[in-house]
């Protein structure tokens, strides 16, 4: 029987990064996966979508281009291509992500526990003296009468299409549905978003949704909110999709129905019970030092559900991998600054509280300055001038507590934002950190700049110079 120090259940991106850092530590490394390494993120998720979305700007653009000044394009989309494109960028992704796996062995096939440190992989019996699950999640499908029969796509054959299909229905206003929604509009799909609450991105502040679902629908989307997918059936050579609203039935009609509903744990298979481990519907269960009911395995990224971001299971994965081989110095995980990104365009970004769970929070001392997205100058150079930057400050220190941004590019002003959060920086400490120009970053110092101005520090500041200048004369 083969022994491993650690065993890593998943080859995505939380199971690859632990597997990196674990054998950067000297541990004997195996990593398991069913298939192939790369996980949901790299072959069906993040990096396909987002290089669809990206022809899809280059589509946007094209056709705006009269407002620049330049000939308008009439461009074709040869779905075949695109499809193309996408698939060799995952091959580029994925040929990158080897680097993980150097000096770990790799194995694939069919693995379940038989014990807290026995697993079964195919036939053959493997010991391990600790083990990470991160087997991931997949879509979910609801159990609606005639959905089988139809048909429907996922995020995880979406990206197959060898055509553009006329009318797409999307079943689902979360990031994924409104995500592949314009990006299928923008190449010359019909598209209605189906969406059972009341707003597109129901965990955004109301403002970002709103402002997505404005610009979404400016560009010829359909939205239906409060509407729940009941039934799906056929009318002719469509498909068609039942909603329930307001007490009445509605249909809708389609060449293809995506759906875009949420995830669920992949757990089947696994055998969890054998090692004690305890899972539900919505995942593993973990404490907060990512350990499971049983303590030498331990659970990362969608498995536990939570935070369904790739970022997120790279952070636990490092959390997880110290934990499992220094467990006399344990560390808890930290969701106190989670960003994240939805990549329409323009992009939705966050990162902490909104001002609803602010004040909730912070006994209602809080304060939200609000900048727009057009007074960015790059922002105004480039024409992207929708959207705005929302900041939520509490206290009387103005501690920053979240941060909102609707606008080109915003996902990538994440990454000062949550640094700042982090680590406790101050109004002060961003304002006097030089932002190069022109830069949309420089939108972060302009709206620090006029919370600044309107905040108590500057108030105080007021009366002592008064004072100074009325002694000086």
């Amino acid at each position: 029987m083969e022994k491993y120090d650690l065993t890593i259940i998943g080859g995505g991106s939380g199971g690859l990064t632990a597997a990196r850092i674990a054998r950067s530590l000297g541990a004997n490394v195996l990593l398991v996966d069913k298939d192939r390494l790369g996980g949901d993120c790299l072959n069906y998720g993040c990096v396909p979508s987002k290089s669809l979305i990206h022809v899809a700007r280059i589509m946007q653009e094209a056709k705006q281009a009269a407002k620049f000044g330049l000939m308008p394009a009439d461009l074709g989309v040869d779905m075949a291509k695109v499809s193309n494109y996408v698939q060799g960028v995952i091959a580029r992704v994925a040929e990158n992500e080897k680097a993980y796996t150097e000096g770990v062995t790799v194995k694939f096939g069919q693995v379940a526990f038989q014990s807290a440190t026995e697993l079964m992989l195919n036939d053959e019996i493997i010991g391990s003296r600790n083990t990470i699950v991160a087997t991931g999640s997949h879509p979910a499908i609801p159990p609606v009468e005639g959905l089988a029969e139809v048909g429907f796509l996922t995020n995880e054959d979406v990206f197959d299409l060898m055509h553009v299909p006329a009318f797409i229905i999307i079943v689902g206003g979360g990031p994924v549905g409104v995500e592949l929604g314009q990006a299928f509009e923008r190449l010359g799909a019909k598209v209605t978003i189906i969406q059972g609450p009341e707003r597109l991105l129901p965990k955004e502040d109301p403002e970002v949704s709103s402002t997505i679902a404005d610009i979404l629908t400016s560009e010829g989307i359909n939205i239906v909110t409060n509407a729940r997918f009941v039934k799906a059936g056929r009318n002719g050579d469509k498909k068609v999709v039942i909603a329930k609203i307001d007490n009445q039935l509605v249909p809708f009609a389609a060449d293809e129905i995506v759906l875009a509903l949420g995830r669920q744990p992949n757990v089947d298979g696994l055998q969890l019970e054998k090692a004690g481990i305890r899972y539900d519907e919505k995942g593993i269960k973990v404490d907060e030092y990512l350990q499971t009911s049983t303590s030498n395995i331990l659970a990362i990224g969608d498995v536990i559900g939570g935070y369904l971001f790739t970022h997120v299971a790279a952070y636990q994965a490092g959390v997880a991998v110290r934990n499992a081989l220094v467990p006399f110095s344990k560390k808890k995980v930290d969701y106190r600054v989670v960003p994240w990104c939805t990549f329409t365009d323009p992009e939705a970004a966050r990162v902490g509280m909104t001002p609803a769970e602010a004040s909730e929070a912070h006994n209602g001392q809080v304060r939200v300055v609000k900048f727009p997205w057009a007074e960015i100058d790059r922002a105004q150079a480039e024409g992207e001038t929708a959207g705005f930057i929302k900041l939520v400050l509490a206290g009387k220190k103005d501690e920053i507590v979240g941060v909102h941004l609707v606008g080109a590019r915003a996902g990538e002003m994440l990454g000062e934002l949550s640094l700042a959060m982090q680590h406790n920086l101050t109004l002060n400490d961003i304002l006097a950190t030089i932002h190069a120009y022109p830069t949309m970053n420089t939108g972060l110092q302009q709206i620090v700049f006029e919370a600044y101005l309107e905040g108590e520090a500057t108030a105080r500041n007021r009366k002592i110079v008064r004072t100074v200048l009325n002694f000086r004369r």
